[in-house]
């Protein structure tokens, strides 16, 4: 990734020596322009936002604070930082409140620009992969709402309602995998999450060619998907028979049979479960008279109210007591009624995770409506019931042993096991259920250095110990420790070691 830098600056040897400087920064920046003045550069950065403006206080026309001040209005996300000469610096203090970062104070060497670079840079990658983790969360938890919306379980309606708007002309859909396990085929169940995997990659590549990403795909249960489609974003040369593509393309890859039942438009949270209801009965399903009771908020709630109260007991031992006795009684009761208590308090588990420990969802299993209707008595209902309970005793329990682990020596563990990967600051704060900004300060105040300085020396050593013990290739060593890009890998190692990646190796080879 590339940061976008303008450079305004109103003095042209000051200018070209920014410019200079930028040059040593190549792979982190790259310069969408430059100007004399705060005006010319307000009309050049209309057309291509900066992630980064850096601009001298005195300039014609518009100065420095006034572009600043422009800058916010519009709404930019701009990093800026202003140069000053030491007689501005008390005027430039104002800027504060328009966002700028830092002063630069003239004369400066060009170690202070370097690390104004270096340090905005780091910024930029932090809050790119935050946006990534935050945007995710988001879509998780919209496709759980528009699913709890298609089962008639409870769930946001103003929320659904705006979901469905965005999509002119709605179309849904239910796909369905009869069996993983095909004769041609020797799947294992070993294999089953990797094929799930699969299919919503290969559906998820040709929906997007076909409908521009007006589409929304998420799973019922594990062989089962709902999918809804705004065939006013269809392309022009999408064919009519564009699910029969999509089966045939599944059973071409994976050798798997696909399923797709159909059922025509849909603008409201009605008209989704409407629709739900008839792929149930069309499927022979009798799914009706158990969701009709998840309809039921005041029970539901009631539910979660009771888990929640067994959560917060200093008892530790009274929310697996509790959670069990359940399971006992609901395999005492008539087969119908075991199976919607055990829907009910499922469930009431799994919004509680989604709502109150968001960072729990992964561990939660999706509920499978199939499995409990097929329970042919209350003690399968029972045994059914007791992999959610299990799934989610095992996640408290985990939460508990975090809550009495050090977060900083909890990080460096995750960063230890991690650094391999996508591994900055966001994920570590998310792995420890920290705020970003507190955990960073906590990290600093314990360890001495910050979280992505301290991944940054990590990955360094594990490339000087493959540099010196293996004949890896230098792009090869980027990729086992985490650099996506050679480019910046020899840059942050030619920092921190003082010397490349090749000549670290060559001082090595001769020792």
């Amino acid at each position: 990734m590339k940061g976008k830098l303008f450079i305004a600056e109103d003095q042209p040897n000051f200018r070209k020596g920014l410019l200079k400087l930028v040059g040593k920064r190549a792979t982190d920046w790259e310069v969408t322009g430059e100007a004399a003045n705060g005006r010319d550069a307000l009309i050049m950065m209309e057309k291509c936002v900066p992630d980064f403006l850096l601009t001298d206080i005195r300039m014609p026309h518009i100065d420095g604070l006034q572009l600043a001040e422009e800058i916010r209005k519009r709404g930019w996300l701009t990093k800026i930082v202003i140069v000053t000469g030491f007689k501005d610096f008390e005027y430039a203090q104002s800027a504060v409140k328009f966002g700028v970062l830092d002063f630069i104070t003239k004369p400066c060497v060009e170690s202070d620009i370097l690390s104004v670079l270096d340090r905005i840079y780091a910024q930029l990658i932090e809050e790119s992969q935050s946006q990534l983790l935050v945007e995710g969360w988001k879509r998780q938890h919209e496709d759980s709402e528009l699913r709890a919306a298609i089962m008639g379980m409870p769930c946001s309606g103003e929320e659904v309602e705006v979901l469905l708007k965005r999509m002119k002309q709605c179309e849904l859909h239910f796909l369905r995998i009869p069996t993983y396990f095909p004769l041609e085929k020797h799947y294992s169940a070993q294999d089953v999450p990797l094929l799930q995997f699969a299919f919503t990659n290969i559906a998820g590549e040709h929906l997007t060619k076909w409908f521009s990403g007006g589409f929304r795909l998420f799973p019922l249960n594990a062989s089962e998907w709902a999918l809804l489609v705004d065939r006013s974003a269809s392309r022009m040369e999408t064919s009519s028979s564009w699910l029969q593509i999509l089966t045939d393309s599944i059973h071409h890859y994976l050798r798997l049979a696909l399923e797709c039942n159909g059922q025509g438009l849909c603008a409201s949270m009605e008209e989704l479960h409407a629709g739900y209801r008839r792929y149930c009965q069309e499927g022979e399903r009798d799914h009706g008279s158990t969701n009709e009771s998840l309809l039921n908020q005041t029970a539901l709630y009631e539910k979660e109210k009771e888990i929640v109260t067994w959560l917060m007991s200093e008892d530790n031992s009274r929310l697996c007591r509790e959670l069990q006795e359940q399971a006992i009684r609901i395999s005492q009761l008539p087969p119908q009624t075991a199976k919607i208590e055990a829907l009910l308090l499922a469930a009431a588990i799994q919004r509680l995770v989604q709502v109150q420990f968001p960072e729990w969802q992964m561990a939660v299993l999706p509920i499978e409506w199939d499995s409990v209707y097929k329970c042919a008595t209350p003690e399968d209902v029972a045994a059914w019931l007791q992999r959610y309970l299990n799934e989610f005793l095992q996640s408290h329990n985990n939460w508990l042993a975090s809550k009495n682990d050090n977060p900083v020596k909890q990080a460096i563990r995750f960063i230890e096991e991690s650094y391999m990967g996508v591994c900055g600051l966001a994920e570590v704060a998310a792995h420890v259920h920290l705020n970003p900004s507190y955990f960073s300060n906590l990290f600093k105040k314990e360890t001495g250095e910050s979280v992505t300085g301290y991944i940054q020396n990590l990955r360094v050593q594990k490339a000087k110990l493959l540099l010196k013990s293996t004949d890896m290739k230098i792009f090869e060593i980027s990729e086992a420790t985490g650099f996506n890009d050679s480019n910046y890998f020899t840059h942050l190692f030619n920092k921190i070691a003082g010397v490349s990646p090749k000549e670290y190796r060559k001082q090595m080879a001769g020792q």
